[in-house]
């Protein structure tokens, strides 16, 4: 009986399956593709006097690269694939190429002011340094291929390059106009090179230096100009705007601190030990200080209900005790939703909110099941997926250093015992009991991550749970004090020995 040969899968992981490209869920590649094509040749081919030979020789190169892009993306970095990194990377292709395409047309202008670097830092920004450096390279051949410039591609590639490498370092709107400064200093360096390499005479070469330079600084304010727009409407956050929603004048934060300053302080400790955790395990430690400022706000609105709000004002559990256990655990799981909804009123990244879902994941409120069970006894049942949080479960390593932040932090309060050994225990205690319960199951962290989280808010916590020595001022009181005790018993001493002589 001859025997059945299966159908083999290719041992090629990137081969792409056209099969796949034809299909539905493709057509935003397909948008994305004849877009950029289509937009390109129009751009390229204005004012369209061209000949019809010129048009369609332009239309293939432009297609023949697209596709070398689509290639690379897809085998590479497939989580550019969605639509909104598609968007932008055809708005801002396209925008490059449009502003260059003004300046060749202006005879005022010389070419090398085009400003590639604007292109550069931007895709460095949003997507990463190596895809940076892929459409940077594909841009100057088609600055080359329309221009006819050459000698210029020098110093467009070293702009370009300079303003890839230094985009991760922008973490403040001021940096942004260094590195155009860092880009200028590459264009009059490329500038000066290439001017004494054709031979041509120093005002020629101080003129090309002069525009190079500016062609940097240039794109250093197209770049600050266009950046917010492009993070608001196309929901892509840069450490740029991570940043300015860690500072504490936020007016989201303000509210917190003054609707509801124990869950403030409780935020700022959480911050503390989740960046201390992102650090060691390779997370977004500035993402995750985000979302730890931000992870509560939603207790801004029934703040009196929360032990830590209501413990500040003496009223320990004083709202919840004249109501039933299913109705308090309503109210605190509600706070999630209402953090939601106030992080997208002030238009928080899309990241932040995520975190702010995803903190208590499915995690079962306990205080008030236990409460339900003793109020209705033994004899009947109680529901506890009424009182466990709706998730979703953490996905992220910054969701999950939150989750466990914050189930540290809130546990410490409790705790009695300050020793290291008693640190230690409890946060593992906490750590064990996520894991147990499931919360941690869909998010990439291994044991080693785990134990290394722990040592994180140990040294935190420990730090802050020390005693406080006595100050030198202290000391020296005490010193005088004994002096002067030990002063007044010699003289004691003498006083008494002159009496007994004589």
């Amino acid at each position: 009986m001859p025997r059945r040969v299966e159908k083999k899968e290719s041992e090629l992981p990137g081969l792409i399956k056209f099969k796949k490209v034809f299909s539905k869920p493709s057509f935003p590649v397909w948008a994305w593709a004849t877009g950029t094509v289509a937009g390109v040749c129009i751009i390229s081919l204005f004012p369209f006097s061209a000949p019809l030979h010129q048009k369609a020789g332009i239309t293939i190169i432009v297609s023949i690269f697209v596709v070398i892009l689509f290639i690379c993306i897809f085998r590479f970095y497939r989580e550019f694939l969605d639509k909104k990194y598609l968007a932008l990377s055809t708005i801002l292709f396209l925008a490059s190429l449009f502003i260059s395409k003004l300046i060749m047309v202006l005879p005022q202008i010389p070419d090398i002011f085009i400003p590639v670097a604007f292109l550069s830092i931007l895709f460095s920004l949003f997507f990463n340094f190596p895809v940076s450096l892929l459409f940077l390279g594909i841009f100057c051949s088609f600055l080359v291929l329309f221009s006819g410039g050459w000698e210029l591609l020098p110093i467009w590639l070293a702009g370009g390059i300079i303003g890839a490498y230094g985009a991760p370092f922008i973490h403040q709107r001021a940096d942004i106009t260094r590195v155009g400064l860092w880009v200028g200093l590459a264009n009059l360096s490329s500038a000066i090179g290439v001017g004494l390499f054709k031979n041509s005479a120093i005002p020629d070469v101080a003129v090309w230096g002069i525009w190079a330079m500016g062609s940097g600084i240039f794109s250093s304010v197209l770049v600050n100009a266009v950046l917010p727009y492009l993070e608001t409407y196309l929901g892509i956050t840069t450490d740029i705007r991570l940043l300015e929603l860690t500072d504490l004048n936020h007016p989201l934060l303000r509210r917190l601190s003054i609707e509801a300053p124990g869950t403030y302080h409780h935020t700022v400790m959480v911050a503390t030990l989740a960046v201390s955790a992102a650090e060691v395990v390779g997370a977004n430690p500035l993402l995750t200080r985000v979302g730890a400022y931000y992870h509560d706000i939603g207790k801004i609105i029934r703040p009196h209900f929360f032990f830590e709000n209501s413990r500040m004002e003496g009223r320990i559990d004083d709202y919840h005790s004249h109501i039933s256990p299913n109705l308090s655990s309503m109210v605190i799981i509600s706070h999630v939703k209402d953090g939601i909804e106030l992080a997208r009123i002030y238009r928080l990244p899309q990241q932040v909110i995520d975190i702010i879902a995803q903190h208590h994941g499915t995690s079962l409120i306990a205080y008030f099941y236990r409460k339900a069970l003793l109020k209705k006894g033994k004899e009947k049942s109680v529901d506890e997926s009424s009182f466990r949080y709706p998730g979703p479960k953490p996905k992220t390593k910054e969701a999950a250093i939150v989750m466990l932040a914050d189930s540290v932090e809130a546990d410490s309060r409790f705790s009695v015992g300050k020793s290291h050994k008693e640190i230690v225990s409890q946060i593992r205690k906490v750590i064990n009991n996520k894991l147990q319960d499931h919360q941690l199951d869909e998010v990439d962290l291994t044991l080693r991550d785990l134990t290394r989280i722990s040592e994180a808010f140990t040294r935190v916590l420990a730090g802050l749970s020390h005693t406080r020595g006595r100050y030198p001022e202290e000391v020296l009181k005490e010193v005088l004090k004994g002096e002067e005790k030990i002063g007044q018993h010699q003289q004691f001493v003498g006083e008494k020995g002159s009496q007994t002589g004589s």
